[in-house]
């Protein structure tokens, strides 16, 4: 038995139009529980959503001002509450650029010069990641215990491993092989990380550490060739439009233009995932797993609001022509915690502490207020 699982940045987007919570998060969830409900699968289908925390605090916040927020985080809520009682897991995403972020005449003005956790000094990421988690599990049958960095941002680690741990964040699900950003506001830098099903470390997730604090489980990497890229533009100009049209309303930020360049003209690494097109490399990415890891789990990961109704047919097909692999959520990992964790009662006493500092910025205090 192979074990597979499935995490979805539960979000919307960050550019011009951010879409709607019903089109890039309720809807595209609903229309994938459904079909894997009716799989004709060996085993009950799981997955596990990372929920962008700081946009339901940002909701939160300005709900009294503008009282449709409060319907929309109450149906966000709900959606996860169902989830949850079914056996899906719920985990935790952030996307910090919401708290500078304002809402007028029905639509986001998105900022985004805070875009990475980093950006926050060292009070304000503790106690956002710590009211994301507590706000997440609200919203949860069982703890929370492993997040993804929202952008992929993860590096440097040591300046959010403190506020994690404290959190009581023990998994990260971010880095995959080979994965490199050079975009000046998303970066990153995966090469180099141990060719491993998983691994402990501390303040640094490309460097195994027995005696850390989190335990990484890698996104299962795949070798993506130009001539994919151009068949996804193809398709997007001339395929058909239903089959491939994502549930998401909205508009992605544009990447840096070396982006763009370089998966057109060679091949590139980047994570296994069932976003769009890419649900149709489903079944080589998992060649490539069995190929480069066998005894690992086939981690893939995705975005409702960038689903399609063919990405989600290839899911269905992979599950049902491979009887052997059992989608599971991140529930099923808990066997992989570290002994030297922080006690169940850490996250409250760093609050605490927390609330006798001034309170520097603005928006962050209005967010948790």
């Amino acid at each position: 038995m192979s074990l597979m699982l499935l995490g979805l940045d539960y979000e919307l987007f960050f550019g011009q139009r951010t879409g709607s919570v019903e089109h890039c998060m309720l809807h595209p969830t609903e229309a994938l529980v459904a079909a894997l409900e009716a799989a004709n699968t060996r085993h009950s289908p799981k997955i596990t959503l990372f929920v962008d925390a700081c946009y339901l605090l940002r909701l939160k916040q300005l709900e009294r001002q503008h009282p449709e927020l409060q319907l929309r985080r109450s149906a966000i809520q709900r959606q996860l509450n169902q989830l949850s009682r079914k056996g899906h897991s719920i985990q935790l995403h952030i996307h910090p650029h919401w708290l500078d972020s304002d809402y007028r005449d029905g639509s986001w003005i998105t900022d985004t010069n805070r875009y990475r956790l980093h950006d926050l000094d060292a009070g304000e990421r503790t106690r956002l990641i710590i009211e994301s988690k507590q706000l997440l599990e609200e919203c949860s049958e069982a703890d929370v215990f492993a997040y993804r960095a929202g952008g992929w941002c993860l590096q440097p680690f040591d300046q959010i491993a403190d506020a994690l741990s404290d959190a009581g964040i023990w998994m990260d699900s971010t880095v995959y092989a080979d994965g490199l950003s050079e975009d000046p506001l998303r970066w990153f830098d995966f090469r180099g990380a141990p060719d491993k099903p998983h691994w402990t470390f501390d303040t640094n997730p490309l460097k195994e550490d027995e005696q850390g604090r989190f335990v990484e489980l890698p996104i299962s990497q795949q070798q993506v060739s130009p001539l994919f890229f151009w068949r996804m533009a193809w398709l997007k100009k001339f395929g058909n439009a239903d089959d491939i049209k994502p549930f998401g309303d909205g508009a992605s930020m544009v990447a840096h233009s070396a982006y763009y360049l370089e998966r057109l003209t060679r091949h590139s690494a980047g994570p296994a995932s069932i976003d769009g097109i890419k649900g149709d490399l489903l079944e080589d990415a998992w060649q490539q797993h069995c190929s480069d890891n066998p005894a690992g789990y086939f981690n893939v990961m995705g975005h409702p609001k960038a689903l399609t109704q063919r990405s989600i047919t290839r899911l269905v097909e992979f599950l049902e022509r491979h009887q052997d692999v059992e989608l599971v959520g991140f529930e099923e990992l808990e066997h992989l915690k570290p002994e030297q964790l922080n006690t169940p009662e850490m996250p409250q006493l760093v609050l605490n502490q927390l609330e006798e500092q001034p309170k520097v910025h603005q928006p962050l205090k209005r967010a948790f207020g």
